[in-house]
């Protein structure tokens, strides 16, 4: 039974429930509330919704608290920490803290012009498995496509971005390297069943056809029409179907895959809609699936 309202109040580890609620507006696109949740940033929560693990120095009523994990188990920001329940499912939070206002009509309706052809957003982290193998991608992509890669990412010290031919400097807002690009590279940081995030949310968002290493099950959650998988660790194999998908125009047989589930991750998958799911103690992970 669905009550009538309920007040959340977020926390999670990165920025407080005041920043937060910033990004609960733009998921919401405009609003603080989602079907029957008021979200709100003081005391008065009737329920707490805990994103990985709190913000430091926050107290709280732990009988009223649930945790949505955004981070992979390997992950140094998974911390225990006093909880009701740890919700069956990860949080995927797709990158819209940078877009400007006008470009929440592109993500709501309004069809998106496709100009370009591939891009890559990384950073030259390489601590983890998936930062490794996506630099060894984006090097070889860098040396076989000549003309329509563009590679964005933030430097940190190993002077590997700066040397690609195709390196075009930093962002800001993710989704320039988003809309105008009919295709898209991305991998998760971690290969782990049921995790995926904004890597591959935010180009099917942006209607562009990902090709995507990551999530073990990711046909789950996304229609598998909606993106294409590559195996990161057969880099060779994985930019042949890069090339050979380009070549054949998938993308063009493809949109309208993607922007079925565009709307599936804006609505059923939206975080909010998750949280939603979840104050109102229902099977989330069922409601998750496809």
């Amino acid at each position: 039974m669905i009550e009538k309202n309920i007040k959340v109040r977020i926390s999670c580890f990165w920025e407080s429930s005041d920043a937060f609620q910033e990004m609960v507006r733009r998921f919401a696109f405009g609003s603080t509330r989602w079907k029957n949740i008021e979200f709100v940033t003081d005391d008065s929560y009737d329920r707490l919704v805990i994103l990985t693990r709190p913000y430091p120095g926050f107290s709280y009523d732990a009988r009223k608290a649930l945790t949505l994990l955004t981070e992979p188990p390997s992950s140094s920001h998974v911390m225990a920490h006093e909880t009701a329940a740890i919700v069956p499912v990860y949080l995927p939070l797709p990158f819209w803290r940078e877009m400007p206002d006008q470009e929440i009509s592109l993500i709501s309706g309004r069809r998106i012009v496709k100009t370009a052809l591939l891009s890559v957003v990384a950073s030259e982290l390489s601590e983890m498995e998936g930062h490794k193998r996506r630099l060894e991608m984006v090097c070889l992509l860098d040396n076989i496509i000549n003309s329509g890669l563009d590679v964005w990412g933030r430097p940190c010290g190993l002077q590997l971005l700066e040397n690609l031919h195709a390196y075009r400097g930093q962002l800001r807002n993710k989704y320039e390297a988003l809309w105008p690009f009919r295709y898209h590279f991305a991998c998760e940081n971690s290969f782990v069943e049921n995790y995926y995030t904004e890597k591959i949310a935010d180009p099917i968002i942006a209607e562009s056809l990902c090709f995507y290493d990551g999530c073990t099950n990711l046909e789950s959650f996304i229609d598998g029409r909606a993106f294409v998988r590559i195996d990161v660790k057969e880099p060779q194999e994985a930019v042949e179907t890069i090339v050979r998908s380009i070549s054949d125009n998938l993308w063009a047989r493809r949109v309208r895959y993607i922007r079925q589930q565009k709307q599936r991750l804006l609505h059923q998958l939206n975080p909010l809609n998750i949280m939603w799911m979840a104050v109102n103690e229902m099977d989330v992970y069922k409601g998750c699936l496809l």
